[in-house]
């Protein structure tokens, strides 16, 4: 990096008034620019000693480096020049001098024994410009083959980019860096490291050593001395054999560097200090974090305070100013006070500013190349973001100049190049010079946010009415000549009077004359704005020497609330970022509007969540509210309609409401006056039953849904039901169908569809309530991934009740399947068709006889072998009805092709019985098994059955495990949590997850109940192990 990548320029500003009394204080530091200790350049010297007084007048006792300090080629890298021979024992004392660098320190090609910075406590590291593909380091060590010593024992900070050690290295320097000092001690920020890209080490025979291939190459350094620090890894560091490293990083603390009293105990240092201190005292650091003032460490050059007399800002060391990070009376020899900053910042009172912060809205870097002694329309075009003109070239630095005869000189909306300069802050030139603008621009207000300019500013041959300077602040010379039509009231004399050496260079009482104008119109009503105090560079609040109550961005207000800020102490501070148009407090609830959005009173700059989003006018609101908000005013909206409606409408909406509803027929046939509540058996004719479409049929008959019109006290009454007609027309149906009818018309159970009417036409036919769900077996092949564990084991809990108590009235059902069992809800089953099989047995002889009629899949082996039916029988049937439930409905045996009564017989006298579905535990297969058994007797009854479900309810998961998304209910997942307070729909979502898909489709829970849904969730994620 070239040492004058940064330019230090040397201004004494002329604005600045020393204040008078400054008592006695400490000597200020040398400062010097970046030092380059090299012997390249004398390579031709033959002495020595002259060599070491050269670079020792080079260095002059400087202690603070604004730049970097290069050690570059000083040795005997030089081969064959007599110098080379002797310099490698030459002294480098003349560097103990330097206290801090503010940018790197970069050490390369040495050849002498011992390089010594003793006093140097920190490299600050300051890049001005960074290549991302050859990044720099604050401190680099690289080519040093000479076996040669590098000793920095007071180094304490390094704040830039980290260490490099690069190319070669000799082998005892490598190791001394590498194994014996701690490089994060020094290290300020954790993005900071040490990166170590030595390809080759030399030992004392110059041989070449890879350090990957050395494992011990370090084992044989000397020991520190034993008052040395103790690293991390708990070896000593040091420098040498006799120089310790300095640590300051607090052991027990939590501030970031701390000193060790006398007694052992660790307290923390000043926050002003960098690198650790000896005493809490800020004047006890061993370097100062942000300046040196006057030997103590502070966090500026000045105290400000705010004087409301003069509506300015006093320092109680306003002759102070900043070199690098020293506060200094005077800028130093060869150095300018304002240093040229990096894109997008800008220096403000000696410090690179970003440009957000110093008002600067559009942008703000330095102009320095492609300037023209007479800045041309062309050139100007370039200064649209520019707020710095610091010409590089020397013949450009002595004169820079506008004239308005080369240049389009319009209004501030035309376009022309000259209003570009309304960005620029600082001139950095010895003289700069306006000259022929004319007298339709009126000022030169295009120079309305000028701040300073480093030398000599001249205005000539102008006619204009007011200057508008409105932002300077510091010149070092003012000059007018041939200024004519000047108003009077618009110049600020006592504030100009103050620039120093004014009296030399200010124009003679004939200019002062020729050059106001006091007789035109323009300048008789020339005054300054009522917001102005005195004086003023032209009209208007923004051309305000000092201002009368507040300013803002070089403007001046009446009220804060004007300049949309509000008021503290009597200055204006800004509102909330996201405040607009004034506020009353800093806080983003005070704001007199947002900018962006507003959530809960408060401006923001974006919704707080994903479930808020913004209306039209930028408020934020709750999705959730919004819903829950839009369908309150839906439901109101309803049931206004309703409740309008409702006179009119409420007929016609029960008429066709009655075609859908479930109908309780057992309160409708229940006789109210009869004192034993009998049921009634209703004989209707054909006219009262009206079919409407078939929704089944089977063996015994075709199933359609109807409406059954009946008579009540209330007029006549449309139900809707089943109506099953059944085939065949034996005679000898008469007596033995009534009979039966009559019994099944007793049946009440809430698992039992129940006989309701009979209509003995020529084919009879059964009335029952209206399931419009339809049967089981269709709802378990089209649901089957909402069915879950709890769900398939109720339904078979419903079906052994119902089958109980057809066992107590002596009803054997013989047609027991998923297909007679129907839907009332999803939750709740009812039996149909129960005893049907035994009254068509009895009807008709051949019923028996035909295999195609009989249910021969889900008959036991006994039915085949003797033709009997009983309870028992049943039982066998029930088991294949849970296997269809557990397989969602697959059809028994369909793989072994069934096709006659033979084939299922032989069979099941082989002893093969329905396979274990896929989502069933052997518990619940050894149930299943349980109803097969070939004797009957050793069957269980359905009472059995009954306490067997429940005990299976009693944890489901143990029995079934249903592989399939959302299959739990909340019932089932409120088992699942078993009383712990976690809300239902987050466990369902849990437990679902977990369920969902599992490896193995034969998933069991055979394990002790979790006590909650995490410990579920874990068990299950053992299970899939």
């Amino acid at each position: 990096m070239r040492s004058d990548a940064v330019l230090v320029l040397l201004w004494l500003m002329a604005f600045r008034v020393p204040k008078p009394g400054h008592s006695a204080k400490v000597p200020e530091p040398k400062i010097c620019r970046s030092l380059r200790i090299t012997n390249s350049d004398y390579k031709q010297l033959k002495n020595v000693s002259y060599l070491h007084e050269i670079l020792s007048r080079k260095v002059d006792g400087c202690q603070f480096v604004n730049g970097d300090l290069h050690v570059h080629f000083l040795g005997s890298h030089f081969t064959g020049v007599t110098i080379d021979r002797n310099i490698y024992e030459m002294n480098t004392s003349f560097l103990d001098s330097i206290r801090e660098v503010s940018g790197r320190v970069v050490i390369t090609g040495l050849g002498i024994k011992r390089l010594e910075l003793r006093n140097l406590r920190a490299i600050r590291g300051f890049i001005y410009s960074q290549s991302p593909s050859h990044p720099l380091y604050a401190l680099e060590i690289g080519y040093c083959n000479t076996p040669t010593q590098i000793l920095m024992p007071k180094l304490v900070s390094i704040q830039g980019p980290g260490v490099m050690f690069s190319t070669s290295m000799d082998i005892h320097l490598y190791c001394q860096l590498t194994r014996k000092i701690s490089w994060s001690e020094v290290f300020e920020h954790k993005e900071q490291h040490l990166l170590d890209a030595v390809t080759h080490l030399n030992n004392m025979t110059n041989s070449s050593l890879k350090p990957a291939d050395q494992a011990n190459i370090c084992s044989h350094l000397p020991e520190c001395p034993d008052d040395c620090p103790m690293s991390k890894e708990g070896h000593r560091l040091c420098w040498s054999s006799t120089e310790c490293q300095m640590v300051s990083k607090c052991r027990k603390r939590s501030c970031h560097s701390c000193y060790t009293r006398p007694t052992g105990e660790e307290e923390c240092c000043d926050n002003s200090c960098l690198g650790g201190c000896r005493s809490f005292q800020p004047s006890e650091c061993r370097a100062c974090r942000s300046v040196l003032l006057a030997g103590r460490c502070a966090h500026s050059c000045r105290n400000n305070s705010y004087d409301a007399a003069y509506s300015r800002i006093n320092t109680a060391q306003d002759s102070l100013m900043q070199a690098g990070n020293v506060c200094v009376d005077q800028c130093p020899r060869d150095f300018y006070c304002i240093v040229e900053c990096p894109d997008g910042q800008m220096p403000i009172s000696g410090i690179c500013t970003p440009c957000s912060v110093a008002g600067v809205r559009q942008g703000c870097h330095v102009c320095k190349d492609g300037f023209q002694r007479t800045l041309t329309e062309e050139f100007l075009g370039k200064f649209s973001n520019c707020s710095t003109l610091a010409p590089t070239e020397l013949k450009f630095k002595k004169v820079l100049s506008i004239d308005g005869n080369q240049l389009r000189l319009g209004p501030l909306d035309a376009d022309s190049g000259i209003w570009n300069l309304k960005s620029v802050r600082a001139i950095l030139v010895e003289k700069f010079v306006i000259k022929n603008i004319p007298e339709h621009i009126g000022s030169l207000s295009f120079l309305k946010n000028l701040v300073q300019v480093s030398g000599h500013l001249f205005v000539d041959d102008c006619r204009i009415t007011h200057f508008g300077f409105a932002s300077l602040k510091y010149v070092s010379c003012f000059g007018l000549r041939n200024v004519r039509g000047l108003c009077a009231r618009w110049f600020p004399f006592n504030f100009a009077a103050k620039l120093q050496d004014l009296k030399e260079h200010w124009p003679s009482e004939t200019d002062k004359e020729r050059s106001f104008d006091n007789t035109s119109e323009v300048c008789r009503n020339a005054v300054c704005d009522p917001q102005c105090r005195d004086e003023c560079w032209g009209p208007g609040p923004d051309m305000c020497v000092a201002c009368r109550n507040f300013e803002v961005d070089g403007r001046c207000y009446a009220t804060c609330q004007e300049a949309g800020r509000y008021n503290l102490s009597g200055e204006c501070q800004e509102c909330h970022s996201e405040c607009e148009g004034g506020c009353s407090s800093p806080s983003a609830s005070e704001c007199e509007r947002c900018s962006n959005l507003e959530e809960d009173g408060k401006c923001v700059a974006a919704c707080s969540s994903r479930e808020m989003r913004a209306d039209s006018k930028g408020r934020c609101y709750s999705v959730a509210s919004a819903r829950l908000l839009t369908v309150g005013i839906g439901v109101g909206l309803l049931i206004l309609v309703l409740l309008v409606l409702l006179p009119v409408a409420y007929v016609h909406y029960r008429r066709r409401m009655r075609k859908y509803e479930i109908v309780d027929l057992d309160e409708y046939l229940t006789d109210p006056s009869n004192p034993n509540a009998m049921a009634k058996l209703l004989i209707v004719n054909d006219d009262d039953v009206m079919k409407q479409k078939e929704i089944g049929s089977g063996a015994f008959g075709t199933v359609y849904k109807g409406i059954l019109r009946s008579s009540t006290n209330k007029g006549v009454r449309e139900l809707p039901v089943a109506i099953k007609v059944l085939r065949g027309h034996s005679p000898k149906l008469g007596q033995e169908l009534l009979n039966e009818a009559s019994m099944l018309a007793r049946v009440q159970h809430p698992c039992c569809i129940r006989l309701v009417a009979l209509c003995l036409t020529q084919e009879p036919q059964l009335i029952t309530a209206l399931m419009p769900r339809g049967c089981l077996l269709e709802f378990l092949r089209a649901h089957r991934n909402q069915i879950g564990a709890e769900r398939m084991l109720r339904w078979g809990l419903q079906v052994a009740e119902g089958m109980e108590y057809l066992e107590s009235l002596g009803i054997v059902h013989r047609d027991l399947a998923a297909r007679n069992v129907l839907l009332q809800t999803p939750d709740q089953v009812r039996i149909t068709d129960f005893g049907l099989a035994r009254l068509l047995d009895m009807s008709e002889g051949e019923f028996i006889q035909t295999a195609g009629l009989l249910p021969v899949k889900w008959l036991g082996v006994e039915c085949f072998e003797s033709g009997l039916f009983s309870h028992k029988s049943d039982v066998w049937s029930y088991g294949v009805l849970l296997w269809e439930i557990c397989t969602f409905g697959e059809s028994p045996y369909n793989p072994y092709g069934i096709r006659s009564v033979e084939d299922i017989t032989g069979l099941l006298k082989k002893g093969i019985r329905l396979n274990q579905p896929d989502i069933c535990s052997i518990d619940f297969y050894n149930i299943l098994l349980s109803c097969w058994l070939p004797h009957p007797e050793s069957r269980p009854s359905f009472r059995d059955m009954v306490g067997t479900m429940n005990d299976c309810l009693a944890c489901p998961s143990k029995y079934i495990a249903a592989a399939s998304r959302g299959i739990f209910s909340d019932k089932e997942v409120e088992m699942t949590t078993f009383g712990a307070a976690i809300p239902v729909d987050y466990a369902r979502r849990r437990v679902n997850a977990y369920i969902a898909n599992p490896v193995h489709p034969n998933l069991v829970i055979s394990v002790r109940r979790p006590t909650n849904v995490a410990a579920y969730c874990r068990f299950l994620d053992q299970q899939r192990a």
